[in-house]
């Protein structure tokens, strides 16, 4: 590179579908980067869209809308700035990256390599493009090769077409990645060890933006990144919040630390607060139960919505403790938030007796119990209905795999916040929220886990050897205990639940492999190895 150039990586949080407010964003993050000095601005894969757009990508409106906003954009454009949007050629799709330059879209290129795992389905909706993506641009009197890429691009292990290395044959001036890369735990260390291993003779400097925001269960976490042309991280973008780096490529600065818990709470609170905001909602009911996964949720939520929006709602019945009772009120003190009790004794006993007459001589057992909880998820859906709250579901992933939860009980809602936690990492978190000063009263860490339905009940897990267990199945990392009889067990109650996991609400997405879009199980399964 003859010269420094200033580089502004612009990770924004857009919304889908809103073509109007996203050009708003785009267009004023472009005019302050390059009132800053920005010499190039650069922005995340398909930002004009939002992402997945998913089946509104057949839709011929949403596609014109896309490139008309495209060409709104570029109109305002003098220097450069690289942008991600949907392409249309002969009919065929293309994730898309325009380069808009001198009022006009100067060069497109098409994402080669299309995700067709997990949470991403995208040979369903685009073609795969095939010239790899260099070109020349013009800053500030001199030419500099670029290389570009599109997120899955880089992630070219598993693919034939190495596109990493074709880049640097080309023998690029700078290298960019424009990326919507979904949250998981540790992927920030993966995505910089890849970046490290797949360039590291470059020769040049390597910038990667990525999206930031929460799109239904998916949260993409930004940490847009600067390497220099040794392969040094020399700048990390905050992650989890909108923010704009200016970089000459070349200067160190400090790089933001976050910790496995720090990442967690800030990402379920984005993805909270996206999901409510997005959806045109402001306030949040919970079902406070005293236990340990409702003052989770509860504090994730006041932190995502603010505890004025938030409405704690214990409702006990005779099996409930006093401690119990007692804990819930003191976590809402703590917060600052909503409270309110409705004692739900005298619903559950009329239950009893209309239901008396159908099982007269029947011993009890969990139709009975889960009474109690179906009448809590009426009541919160009352409210939800009455005021315009939307429930959030406080469920765990461990109690969601082994179906150690109700439907239509406490699985209501609209938003599943810490499905996607198992246990041991509800605890984790729980203690980390408590590291300053006690929020979550340590009564409620403390006691032994229990859904009080029944006298004595408590729940019949051992978490800390069934957490990392049922993980496992989940992720298939299965093969070296598939002969396991407890093992095999615990994958075939896994299977036998995925009904209730499909009436479940959206889980939030937190690791590599959540229940939702990414886990495609059928409910009607008769294989158990």
């Amino acid at each position: 590179m003859s010269q420094a150039i200033n580089v502004a990586v612009c990770q924004i949080n857009p919304t889908l579908g809103s073509f109007k407010t996203n050009l708003e964003k785009i267009s004023s993050s472009y005019l302050d980067a390059i009132k800053d000095g920005a010499d190039l601005v650069i922005f995340p894969e398909m930002s004009i869209t939002g992402y997945p757009p998913q089946d509104l990508l057949s839709n011929n409106r949403f596609i014109e809308k896309n490139i008309s906003s495209l060409k709104d954009l570029s109109k305002i454009v003098t220097v450069p700035c690289i942008v991600g949007f949907v392409d249309r050629v002969d009919g065929k799709n293309f994730n898309a990256a325009a380069i808009c330059q001198d009022g006009k879209v100067a060069f497109k290129y098409h994402k080669i390599h299309l995700p067709n795992y997990d949470v991403f389905d995208e040979r369903r909706y685009f073609s795969n493009g095939n010239s790899i993506g260099i070109f020349s641009l013009k800053i500030r009197d001199s030419k500099y090769n670029i290389g570009l890429q599109i997120c899955e691009d880089l992630w070219d292990d598993e693919y034939d077409r190495k596109l990493s290395a074709e880049l640097m044959k080309h023998n690029p001036d700078l290298i960019i990645n424009i990326s919507a890369s979904p949250f998981a735990q540790d992927r920030k260390e993966e995505r910089v060890n890849l970046v490290k291993r797949k360039f590291k003779g470059a020769n040049c400097p390597f910038v990667y933006c990525n999206l930031v925001g929460g799109q239904d269960e998916l949260i993409f976490d930004g940490f847009s990144m600067i390497f220099d042309k040794n392969m040094n991280l020399i700048e990390m973008a905050s992650g989890f919040i909108e923010e704009t780096i200016l970089t000459d490529l070349k200067t160190s600065k400090s790089i933001p630390s976050f910790s496995k818990n720090k990442q967690l709470f800030d990402g379920l609170s984005l993805g909270i607060k996206d999901y409510f905001t997005k959806t045109g909602h402001s306030k949040a009911v919970i079902g406070l139960s005293g236990g340990i996964d409702s003052a989770l949720v509860a504090c994730l939520a006041v932190n995502a919505l603010g505890a004025k929006n938030v409405y704690l709602i214990s409702m006990p019945s005779r099996f409930s403790s006093n401690h119990s009772k007692i804990d819930a009120k003191q976590l809402a003190k703590n917060l600052k938030t909503n409270f309110e009790t409705i004692d739900i004794d005298g619903l559950f006993e009329k239950y009893l007796d209309v239901l008396s007459p159908s099982f007269k001589g029947l011993d009890k057992n969990v139709a009975e119990e889960n009474i109690q909880s179906r009448i809590r998820g009426n009541l919160l859906m009352a409210m939800s209905n009455k005021f315009g709250y939307l429930v959030l579901s406080t469920g765990n992933k461990t109690e969601l795999a082994l179906g150690y939860c109700t439907l239509y009980g406490d699985m209501s809602g609209g938003l599943s916040a810490i499905g996607d936690l198992n246990k041991t990492e509800v605890y984790n978190l729980s203690q980390w929220i408590n590291k300053n000063k006690e929020v979550i009263p340590n009564n409620i860490i403390k006691k032994t886990p229990s859904a009080e339905l029944a006298p004595d009940q408590f729940d019949p897990f051992d978490y800390e050897l069934i957490s990392p267990l049922v993980d496992e199945i989940v992720m298939d990392n299965s093969e070296s205990k598939s002969s396991d009889e407890e093992f095999l067990s615990l994958k075939k109650k896994i299977n036998i639940n995925e009904h209730k996991r499909r009436q479940a609400a959206p889980v939030l997405r937190v690791s590599r492999k959540a229940f939702g879009i990414g886990r495609r199980i059928p409910i009607v399964n008769h294989f158990h190895e």
